[in-house]
């Protein structure tokens, strides 16, 4: 994963990138006198030809690999001392903000056992999901901004919000009654930055973890060039049409134990047969991910009323979910003492806290860097 990200963001122009954003902020935990400003950025497939500074800073932050696609929204945070609400504005985040973190809802869902028993049906079908249902495909903080302040709690609640959805609704004329997450990392992390957020999203268990993991890039395509150079055509791995990726893999790993097996009479190779074999079926079966799987019904009692109906659902909004509301909650609970609190190893809590982002670039030049934050 650690080369992955690498690779990709050098294919992206990013390992020696400087986002234009700016760079410094502080917030002061004695006097939290500040705003958020919620910029609805469109889709994350429409283009003009270039790249958003705001995907570039993404790519920086995040140690995922974010893909977008068709049904997702992107909405970035910055702190603001203009005003100490929130406000939603339908345009590109500017240059002179100070970028808290990212949020992409999206329709797509894939097949999600909690999820099906919570809503009490038998698969989770295209019509259900394009109509009643919304992902949160991307929750991220820039750092330290996450570390410090519990930025991906700030994140998390502001996904849920009324005005999130209305806009998402209107976007895509949806009538949304179910919002879904899961856990970044899963079983292999056990803490969440959603915990402590059951009063807005509950945990409906865990998936079943039924994704086999395979092959990704860079590789997939290093070791079908290492085989093309030694004359094993690389068109015996790549394919077209449909789950490319795991037709690739799949062809890969068959062609590679082909191989041990004809050359098993070598003593070494044939105990590298046992160790690829149990090492390919650990890859299809206990090395998933069982993620948390989080809903939030935006507080509204009547949720599957709205499963079944197409009216629009603004006439019957919990105002707890409003932005504000929710902004308001996040801040009482990390500037009290007794609360989430701002990090222990602070030493200076009553001073201004200086924060610079923390970018992927610059970090993964040191070998002791983990990802998992």
């Amino acid at each position: 994963m650690r080369l992955q990200k690498i690779t990709d963001l050098k294919q992206k122009n990013l390992w020696n990138y400087k986002t234009p954003f700016l760079s410094h902020t502080s917030i002061h935990p004695k006097h939290p006198d500040f705003g958020i400003n919620l910029y609805a950025c469109g889709s994350a497939v429409e283009s003009t030809g270039t790249t958003p500074e705001y995907l570039k800073l993404l790519d920086l932050t995040s140690s995922h690999i974010n893909a977008g696609g068709w049904g997702c929204l992107d909405f970035v945070a910055t702190l603001t001392t203009d005003h100490q609400s929130v406000q939603l504005l339908e345009k590109q985040p500017p240059e002179l903000e100070f970028i808290l973190g990212f949020i992409r809802l999206d329709a797509g869902v894939l097949n999600n056992n909690p999820l099906i028993r919570f809503l009490g049906v038998s698969k989770l079908t295209s019509e259900l999901i394009n109509t009643n249902l919304v992902s949160a495909k991307v929750i991220v903080p820039t750092q330290p901004f996450g570390s410090l302040f519990r930025g991906g709690k700030l994140l998390a609640l502001l996904a849920t919000s009324n005005e999130l959805r209305n806009h998402y609704e209107q976007r895509f004329d949806r009538q949304i009654a179910i919002f879904y997450t899961t856990s970044l990392y899963g079983s292999s992390k056990s803490s969440s930055q959603y915990d402590q957020l059951n009063r807005f999203m509950q945990i409906i268990g865990e998936t079943d973890g039924a994704f086999p993991l395979r092959i990704k890039e860079p590789h997939r395509r290093q070791l079908i060039e290492w085989m093309d150079e030694r004359g094993i055509s690389r068109y015996e791995f790549i394919f077209k049409g449909t789950s490319k990726a795991d037709r690739s893999h799949n062809a890969i790993i068959k062609f590679v134990r082909h191989c041990l097996w004809k050359h098993q009479k070598d003593r070494t190779i044939r105990t590298l047969l046992k160790v690829f074999d149990a090492e390919m079926c650990e890859w299809a079966t206990s090395k998933t991910e069982r993620k948390r799987t989080y809903v939030s019904t935006y507080g509204r009692q009547n949720w599957k009323s709205l499963l079944a109906t197409k009216t629009k659902s603004t006439a019957n909004q919990n105002p707890a979910f409003d932005c504000y509301a929710l902004f308001q909650y996040w801040k009482q609970k990390v500037f009290v003492e007794h609360g989430w609190g701002v990090r222990r190893s602070l030493k200076h809590k009553y001073d201004p806290i200086e924060m610079s982002y923390e970018l992927l670039n610059q970090q993964l030049l040191r070998p002791e860097f983990t990802q998992v934050r």
